[in-house]
């Protein structure tokens, strides 16, 4: 009895840590968590769970391109203004992300 439990529990933590870390695990052509703006070059600095069940970012329906983005859902660390400039957001439309989506800043 001891012994299947252990095995249970074995199974049940294995499966937890693949679940938390399906960024990590899949490949990027089956994970579109991996090729979001926001995190290309980036997934391994995720946290567990990070891309289950969240969005990026809030929409500006009437605008088209970078534009479309409105607000982030939340800033990582290494969204920083350069970091928006080389994705090629505008000074202005990075600065106004950047003051915007700095009140739901993630940890």
């Amino acid at each position: 009895m001891k012994k299947r439990i252990i095995t249970v529990a074995t199974v049940l933590i294995v499966l937890i840590l693949l679940a938390g870390n399906t960024h990590r695990l899949l490949p990027a052509s089956k994970d579109p968590c991996q090729t979001d703006i926001t995190h290309a070059s980036n997934v391994n600095e995720l946290p567990m769970f990070h891309c289950l069940g969240h969005t990026e970012y809030v929409v500006a329906p009437e605008k088209e391109g970078l534009l479309h983005i409105a607000r982030w859902d939340h800033l990582h660390s290494w969204m920083t203004l350069d970091w928006h400039l080389q994705q090629g957001f505008s000074k202005e439309h990075a600065l106004e992300l950047i003051v915007l989506s700095g009140q739901q800043e993630y940890p």
